[in-house]
This record gives structure tokens, sequence and C-alpha cells, in this order.
């Protein structure tokens, strides 16, 4: 019966095992095949029955050890996840060590309960000595004490590796799975080391005497408290260097998106710097437009006073005066300096790179009504007609022959403020699994992919939102600002 009740408990732990490793799994890496009704748990399943044969396999032979068993559930978990999952084989290699790393920590964390058990069955084989307990009695009190402490050590062993997990998944912040490989090796050396002291501690485990096989435990017992301990803080260490490698990417991304921001700010200063000449020009010439005045008046007395050979020269001025003034025109108003200055800065790099395009800014207008901090206003309209360039430069490569524009708008529904950046594209957009926005498709994606990022940042400050909207090869990036 306590064979039975045994074989059953095991089977229960290699189903939980089972479980949390596809949970690890799913979180890491995506199947080859996402939309097969079983993808996400056919690892557990593969897990289940490699534990299943190996116990099997265990029993019927004398020819192979606990170390080979270890090493080939390692190895075949391995080759299962590098041809099932996706992406970069040493992702799904660490995936693999990371949990066999786990599984044994916790295994040897929980397995020295055994001890207190033996001190139950030392007790019981006292009683049957004194005569307290019956023969009887005293296998039917072991059996049940085996079968007890075993369900606990299980139970600990099961809590450990799926509190573990849970820990690794929350902590897995940062989705990059093209991360360099030399990064990718600093989150996998901690999980080889567990893997490979625990391979040590099966080895030393089990010494012979006089031919008979002994416990390390029995010879020293001080190990039933030092190695759990040793397979506590290894099983920390993982976690914490995994946490730590992930909050150095959480640095990396914020340090990034300040260079960002600070050239940001530096074009939007150098825009507002050229709009303020532009104004000074303006009422430059404002200011001179009295002495025009009289200079023209003058001309047209001379007029009537000389022959008609006069009338060519109050044409030249005339011409000379309307061409100063176009030049000096403003082809953005929309009643505010900075998008004044950004969007004119953005339209005529858009101009220069892309022939023929089609831009328009008429509909767009930001009076001070709206509430919004000429900051967040720069970085909305900067990361979104970036965006908009973008689209519109990579269309005109592969297409060069279609119709381009970029169109941006803004209405007020209400208390909310909307504005509208819309581009055509080339109909081909990537979304980002995490966040569901288009990836950027710029080599350097770590520097260029935040852009939307930060316009979801400004529309938050103000309550608000960001949405990204595709229809036939039209774009349009909406964000509602509420003020």
């Amino acid at each position: 019966m306590s064979d039975l009740l045994a074989a059953l408990f095991k089977l229960m732990l290699y189903l939980f095992e089972g479980y949390c490793l596809q949970l690890l799994f799913r979180a890491f890496a995506e199947p080859r095949l996402p939309n097969w009704r079983w993808s996400n748990s056919l690892v557990g399943i593969v897990w289940i029955a490699t534990r299943i044969s190996c116990g099997v396999l265990l029993q019927a032979t004398d020819g192979i050890s606990l170390i080979e068993k270890l090493l080939f559930q390692a190895i075949a978990l391995a080759v299962f996840c590098i041809c099932w999952y996706q992406g970069n084989s040493l992702l799904n290699v660490f995936l693999a060590i990371q949990f066999m790393a786990l599984r044994e920590l916790a295994f040897f964390a929980g397995y020295s309960l055994l001890y207190v058990s033996g001190c139950f069955i030392d007790l019981f084989a006292k009683g049957m000595s004194t005569g307290t307990l019956s023969e009887r009695g005293f296998f039917t009190a072991v059996d049940i004490t085996m079968i007890v402490f075993m369900l606990i050590m299980e139970i600990v062993q099961g809590a450990l590796l799926y509190f573990s997990i849970q820990k690794l998944v929350k902590s897995y912040r940062h989705r990059e799975r093209d991360r360099p490989k030399k990064e990718q090796l600093f989150y996998l050396l901690p999980a080889v080391a567990g893997v490979l002291v625990a391979v040590l501690i099966r080895l030393l485990l089990i010494s012979v005497e006089d031919g008979t096989p002994v416990l390390l435990y029995h010879q020293y017992p001080a190990l039933y408290l030092i190695i759990p301990m040793i397979a506590m803080v290894l099983l920390g260490a993982i976690l914490f260097s995994f946490q730590l490698y992930q909050d150095m990417i959480g640095l990396q991304k914020e340090r990034t998106e300040k260079v960002i921001l600070e050239n940001q700010i530096t074009q939007m200063q150098h825009s507002m710097v050229e709009m303020e000449h532009l104004y000074d020009g303006i009422r430059s010439v404002k200011h001179d437009m009295k002495n025009h005045m009289a200079v023209l008046q003058l001309l047209l007395e001379k007029k009537f006073l000389s022959d008609s050979g006069e009338d060519e020269e109050v044409r030249h001025y005339f011409e000379g005066m309307y061409q100063s003034v176009e030049q000096l025109e403003r082809k953005v108003r929309t009643g505010n300096a900075v998008s004044d200055a950004v969007i004119g800065s953005k339209f005529r790099y858009a101009e220069k790179e892309i022939d023929n395009i089609k831009l328009k800014a008429s509909d767009f207008i930001l009076t001070d009504a709206v509430r919004v901090g000429a900051y967040d206003i720069g970085i909305i309209l900067n990361n979104g007609l970036d965006n908009a360039i973008e689209a519109c430069l990579k269309m005109r490569q592969k297409q060069p022959d279609a119709e381009v524009y970029i169109t941006i708008k803004s209405f007020r529904k209400k208390n909310l403020y909307f504005i509208e950046i819309e581009n055509s594209f080339d109909d081909v957009l990537q979304l980002d699994k995490e966040s569901g926005y288009p990836v950027s498709t710029k080599e350097d994606n770590e520097i260029h992919g935040i852009g939307l990022r930060n316009i979801k940042n400004c529309a938050k400050k103000y309550a608000g939102d960001m949405d990204c909207i595709v229809e036939d090869k039209k774009f349009t990036l909406s964000i509602m600002l509420k003020g």
C-alpha cells in the first residue's frame, strides 16, 4: 500500500512539474505552431513522459545511475525546446537548464525533511524495543510516517519550484528575445552553476563502505542542514541575478530614452530659435512697411510727372517687396509657437527627403485653451511626425511611383483634445507582442523604437491615451488628451 501511495505521489509531483515547466516556457518563448491546441502544454507533457520513462528505466536496469538519468532528462528537454520553440536557441537552452537547476535545488531543499522522519522511526524502534509498541504497530507507524513525510517533502519541493518560476516570470519585464548572446550568457551561468552543484551533491551523496552503500547524510548529519542551506542560497542567487539583469536592461532603456529626449529638446530649441528669427524678420518687415509705402507713394507721384518708363520701375519695386514678404511668410499656422516650429521643421525635412510628398497641417489648431505643456506637445509632434516620415520613406523606396502624404489635424470633443497624424505606409506592419504597437524598422530599434512609448507617457500625464489605427495603406496615430 505504501509503495502504491509513493508512486501516486511521484506521479502527482511529475504532473505539477510539467505544469510549472509550461508556465516558464509560456512566458519566455513561443511555439512554432502557436495556433495548435496543445502547443503551450506540450513541453509539460514531454517532461512528464521523460520523468516516467527514466523512473521505469532506473528500476528495470542497474546499468543507469541517477546522474545519467539527470543528464538524459536535461538533454531531452533542451533538444525538444530547441526544436519546438521559435527564436534564439541559446534562450531555449537557458530555459531548459534553468528549470533543471530550480527543480534540483528545490529537491535538495526539501529532501532533508527525511531526517525528521528518521527521528520518528528511531523513536518507534525504541518503543518497540521497550515493549510499548508491537512489531505490527511499529511497521504501521513507519509506513504512515514515511508516507506523510514523503507527501510533505514533495509539497515543499513543488512549492519552491512554483514560487521560483513565478518570481522569474514576474521579473521578466523586458522581453527582448534578440538580445546579444554575450548578455544572455550572463543569466545562463547561475543556472549552470546550480545544475553542477546538484550533480556534485548527487555524486558525493552515496559512498560505499565494506561493499555497502552508505548515505553521506548518515556519516555527517550536519549535511541535513548544510545542503538545504546551499540549495536555498543558490535558488536565491539564480532569482536575484535574473532580476538584476532585468533591472540593468531597464536602466539601459531609461538612459537611452533620456538621451533621445535630450536630443529632441535640442531639436525643439533649434526650431524655436529658427521660428524666433522668422518672427523677428516679420516684425522687421512690418516696421519697414511705412518706409516702403513712402517710397511707393513717391514713385506713384512720379508716374504722373514723367513718361511711361517709370511704370517698369514701380512694377519691379512691387515684385521685390512681394518676394521679401513671401519669404518670411509662415507656411504653418497652428496658434502655438512650439507646434509651428516643430511641424514646420519636420515638413521642411520631409519635402527635402521625399519628392512630391503631400503635407497638410491646416486642420491642426493648438490654442491657449488647450492646457498642454510646450515640452509635451513637442515630444508628441516630434515622435509622431518622425514615425510618419519614416513610413513614407520606406514606402517610397519600395514603390517609387506611389503617392505619399502626411496629414496632421486636431479637434475637440467636450473636454478632450485629439491629435491625429495620418500617413501612407507600405501595408507591412510588425507589432510588438507585449505592447501591441508597431515596431520600428530601423536597424537600431533599441534607440528608435521608443517614440510611441514617449507619446503614450505624455498622453498619460493628461489622463489620456494613444491608439494606432491601421486601414488600407493608411496609418493613423491618434492621441487623446484631457485639457
